[in-house]
């Protein structure tokens, strides 16, 4: 080979060895020499940069925050439930557990934080979203009723509201007739009376 050939690049980068790990590494013998200890960084760790999630910092709570973070969890739960509202009756197994889950989890996420709100003003900022509109006591009012409902036991045997008072009168236990026939002979019933 002559001198030139030596000196001569190559075209493409085929043939240089890869330095992109060894950018950083010190070698020779200042940096063998030097006997001071690796100092820690802010996160214990050696040799680390400083955490770049300065900006996620927790910020003060506010009644916008507190507003914004409640209607982004109502949102998610409404749209969860819009999801199982259309799923249910047409899908089962796995992907209707999947929607069952979520409408779950949204719940859960929902109620947790509410439960988390630790003082009243943030407490007074949410109740004040939910009850928006005065509740209506117009009625109430006019027939001068107390606004409180009446009291409804939930345990015990009570009667069926819905059955007119000639149904509870009879008794249909000793009736043996079955029901027979088709719609035709339905609408000739239908036709003649």
């Amino acid at each position: 080979m002559t001198d030139q050939q030596e000196n001569k690049k190559p075209k493409n980068n085929r043939y240089k060895k890869n330095n992109r790990y060894n950018k950083n590494k010190k070698s020779g013998p200042k940096a063998q020499a030097s006997g001071e200890p690796k100092k820690a960084g802010p996160n214990g760790s050696p040799n680390k940069k400083r955490p770049n999630n300065r900006n996620r910092r927790p910020k003060t709570l506010t009644p916008a925050r507190v507003l914004q973070k409640y209607d982004n969890l109502l949102e998610q739960h409404l749209i969860a439930r819009k999801k199982y509202a259309e799923v249910h009756a047409r899908v089962s197994g796995k992907q209707l557990q999947k929607v069952v889950a979520n409408l779950e989890k949204t719940r859960k996420a929902l109620h947790e934080y509410e439960s988390t709100l630790k003082t009243d003003w943030q407490k007074e900022v949410i109740k004040k979203r939910l009850d928006f509109y005065p509740e209506d006591r117009q009625f109430s009012t006019t027939h001068e009723l107390e606004p409180v409902g009446d009291a409804v036991d939930f345990e015990g045997t009570f009667e069926d509201p819905h059955l007119l008072a000639s149904q509870k009168a009879t008794s249909w236990a000793s009736d043996t007739e079955e029901s027979e026939g088709s719609m035709e002979d339905y609408e000739k019933y239908k036709q003649s009376v």
